[in-house]
């Protein structure tokens, strides 16, 4: 079972290779498991890789800055006061297209505990000194399957598609050989 987060809000992430911060504004507990509120400061040329969500949608608003939507093969530039929600299943990635940093929010629908600890983690390691590469991809092999897991990102890929059963079954080791719980133990910050 995953676990939530501490209440004691806000909780904000540090990625010092990137400089992103990421601030938990609301958690799935703290709502009720309505949803989960985020808020994001990206450096220019920040973003992330195309992926997609099984299991939530993602509301995209800009605080300041513009924020870039790559949206199923269309560009997308938000300014402040504007929307964009990305229906489950549909293929995006988020990005600051200009030459300062932004902030934007994401509201994800409903709340997504799993999440929460991918952020939590995620950044952990990356602080840690645990990852490689430009996405920051843990060292270790198990730990970039669960955080897959818990972020429940999903890449339109025949390779992915074809890597998804070894990857689920990847994942159930990983939770009875504890990996999962030493990933929460270590990074994660319980109720």
């Amino acid at each position: 079972m995953l676990q939530h987060l501490a209440l004691d809000m806000p909780v904000i992430y540090k990625n010092p290779i990137t400089k992103e911060k990421a601030t938990l504004l609301e958690t799935s507990h703290g709502t009720g498991g309505k949803y989960t509120y985020i808020e994001v400061e990206l450096q220019p040329e920040g973003g992330n890789p195309i992926h997609y969500h099984n299991k939530f949608t993602e509301e995209f608003e800009p605080v300041t800055g513009v924020l870039g939507v790559h949206y199923l093969g269309k560009e997308l530039q938000l300014e402040p006061g504007r929307k964009f929600k990305v229906p489950v299943g549909d293929n995006h990635r988020f990005y600051n297209p200009g030459q300062t940093a932004i902030i934007f929010r994401a509201r994800l629908e409903p709340g997504q505990p799993g999440f929460e600890n991918f952020m939590a983690a995620l950044f952990g390691l990356v602080s840690a000194g645990k990852t490689f590469g430009a996405n920051q991809i843990p060292l270790n092999p198990i730990y970039a399957v669960i955080l897959l897991k818990w972020g429940d990102t999903q890449v339109d890929t025949l390779f992915f598609k074809l890597f998804l059963p070894v990857l689920n079954v990847v994942y159930s080791l990983s939770r009875k050989l504890g990996y999962e719980k030493k990933l929460l133990q270590k990074y994660v910050r319980h109720t």
